[in-house]
C-alpha cells in the first residue's frame, strides 16, 4: 500500500464548519496497541500518517510513538492545523521517522479561533525555521485544500501566503498561473493547493454503484480505537472491517467484506453503501 492512517487520538479540538468530526467520541490509541499496529504494517507499506481527523500534536508523548514507528523502519507523515504548537514541537519532530509535515492552513478559516490570523501564522513560521535549522531532510507543507467554483477563497488564500513568504523572508512569485497544484516557498517548504472535497456520508444524495477507488488497494484507515476502516475518510467507522486490538490485521483484511471491496474497484463496481455515496471517488474515475 502506498500509505496506511494511524490515528493517533481522535481529538482535533477545532470545529471547523467543513469537518464533521467534533461529533466524534474522543479516544486514543495505547502505545502497546500502536506498536502491534507497527508490526503488522510493515510489511504492507513504508508510509503511515498519524491522523484520520484527530491532530497527533495533541498527543504529549508523540516521541515515543514516533520511536516505535522509526524502529518498525516507517515513514511517518504529520497532518496538523498548527493550532497547538508548541516551541518544543521542532525537536520533538526532528525525528529519524518523520518524513514530511502538512499543515492544514484552512483550518483558521473554518474556525472562530481566540487569536489573529497573523499570530497563528506566525506560530506556524517560527516552527518552520525552527524546525528547518535542525532538518533538511523532511518536508513541509502548507495545505490550502478549500477551492470552490466561485473562488470565495481567493482573498484568504492570497493573505496568507503573503503572510507566510514574508515571515519566512521569501519572495511571492508575480504569476500565479504557475503554481495551480504546489508552490515552493523556500528549500522542501511547500504551498499544496486543492479542491474543498465532501466528506462522505449515508445521508448524501449522489449514488453511484460503479467506479473506482484506491481504498484497501493504495490505502486504509486504523482509527484510534483499533478499528480498520479502507480509506481515511471513513472517520466513523460506517465500513468497519474490524478491529486489531482483537485480531490481526492480515486476518481483517483477508475477510470477505475486505476482499469484496477490493475485488469490486478492480472491476469497477462498488459494494459499500458509504463508497457509492462518497463524491470525493469520483476523482479516480
Amino acid at each position: 500500500m502506498k500509505k496506511i492512517y494511524i490515528e493517533l487520538t481522535s481529538k482535533c479540538g477545532l470545529s471547523c464548519n467543513f469537518c464533521p468530526s467534533a461529533t466524534r467520541t474522543t479516544s486514543s490509541m495505547s502505545l502497546e496497541l500502536f506498536r502491534k499496529i507497527n508490526d503488522e504494517v510493515k510489511d504492507l507499506t513504508k508510509d503511515i500518517a498519524y491522523h484520520v481527523v484527530g491532530d497527533p500534536l495533541l498527543v504529549n508523548n508523540l516521541g515515543e510513538y514516533l520511536d516505535i514507528s522509526y524502529k518498525a523502519g516507517l515513514n511517518v507523515h504529520i497532518t496538523t492545523a498548527g493550532y497547538y504548537l508548541k516551541p518544543s514541537d521542532a525537536q520533538t519532530l526532528n525525528h529519524p521517522a518523520v518524513k514530511q509535515i502538512n499543515f492544514s492552513l484552512n483550518s483558521y478559516r473554518g474556525n472562530n479561533l481566540p487569536i489573529s490570523l497573523d499570530e497563528y501564522l506566525q506560530n506556524i513560521a517560527d516552527f518552520t525555521l525552527a524546525f528547518r535549522t535542525l532538518n533538511t531532510k523532511s518536508f513541509i507543507n502548507y495545505r490550502l485544500w478549500n477551492k470552490e467554483e466561485d473562488n470565495s477563497q481567493q482573498s484568504y488564500n492570497d493573505e496568507v501566503m503573503h503572510k507566510i513568504f514574508d515571515k519566512l523572508g521569501a519572495s511571492l512569485p508575480d504569476e500565479k498561473s504557475a503554481f495551480e497544484q504546489r508552490l515552493r516557498v523556500i528549500s522542501k517548504v511547500l504551498f499544496n493547493f486543492d479542491s474543498l472535497f465532501e466528506w462522505p456520508s449515508l445521508e448524501a444524495n449522489h449514488v453511484s454503484d460503479t467506479g473506482y477507488c484506491h481504498g484497501l488497494s493504495s490505502q486504509m484507515a486504523i482509527l484510534s480505537n483499533g478499528e480498520v476502516v479502507p480509506c481515511c475518510f471513513d472517520y466513523e467507522a460506517v465500513i468497519n472491517l474490524g478491529n486489531v486490538e482483537k485480531e490481526s490485521l492480515q486476518n481483517i483484511l483477508s475477510s470477505d467484506r475486505s476482499k469484496a471491496i477490493i475485488d469490486g474497484f478492480k472491476n469497477g463496481l462498488i459494494s459499500e453503501e458509504l463508497c457509492k455515496r462518497c463524491a470525493y471517488r469520483s476523482k479516480f474515475d
